[in-house]
């Protein structure tokens, strides 16, 4: 009788010991549930922060454009494609005197546009100055071509007065793209140009999960 008492005592302990482990391993998952849910939740309100502050930034520098007389064309991204200003001779990276007048005008409406407050002056990583060269000069050397016109660029910036100055020139990041943009539909002189594009701040789940760890 002692015996049948203590095996039921057994699987009675047995079961229960289950039935705990069950409970936990559902306690556990619902927090994990609970946690992705705020978390996704967090990433959605991020990311239509971080899509606010890029339309603000976009808006800005168009208006500033237009107030300044310079024609242009922005796309969704903030790649701006000059429609005149700063074209180069054939296979030449210098800036001429029209140029660096232009410049004058440009850059400090693109200051303005990123540093207006802080949200938008941490939305933009870089402003890449990204030289481009035609297929019609320095066929070996476009690269290197291209990549010497938009270090001109920066040259002309660091000796110009201009708001926020130093820290501008701390998101500038030079490059080039040789003869790869091309458009044979161009004028070579509309080829020997240089864009400006922004390189936006990514966002994603981890990067969210870590300015949480970081709080």
């Amino acid at each position: 009788m002692d015996i049948q008492n203590h095996q039921d005592d057994q699987k009675f302990d047995e079961t229960g010991t289950w039935l705990s482990i069950s409970d936990l391993m559902a306690g556990l998952l619902m927090v994990f549930a609970l946690l992705l849910i705020v978390a996704l939740a967090q990433l959605f309100e991020f990311q239509e922060q971080s899509k606010s502050n890029r339309i603000i930034i976009i808006e800005q520098l168009q208006k500033g454009l237009e107030a300044v007389g310079i024609e242009s064309h922005i796309d969704s991204k903030g790649t701006l494609s000059l429609v005149e200003g700063l074209q180069f001779e054939h296979g030449s990276a210098e800036i001429n005197a029209n140029g660096q007048e232009f410049l004058k005008k440009l850059i400090p409406v693109y200051s303005q546009a990123i540093f207006q407050n802080v949200e938008t002056a941490e939305e933009v990583n870089y402003l890449i100055i990204e030289g481009h060269a035609d297929k019609n000069e320095a066929e070996k050397h476009s690269m290197s071509l291209s990549i010497r016109r938009a270090e001109s660029v920066t040259n002309v910036l660091q000796a110009m007065p201009f708001h926020y100055k130093a820290k501008f020139l701390n998101k500038i990041l030079p490059a080039g793209r040789g003869d790869h943009d091309a458009n044979i539909n161009l004028t070579s002189d509309k080829n020997r140009k240089v864009l400006f594009r922004f390189e936006f701040k990514s966002h994603d789940l981890t990067e969210l999960l870590e300015k949480d760890a970081n709080k």
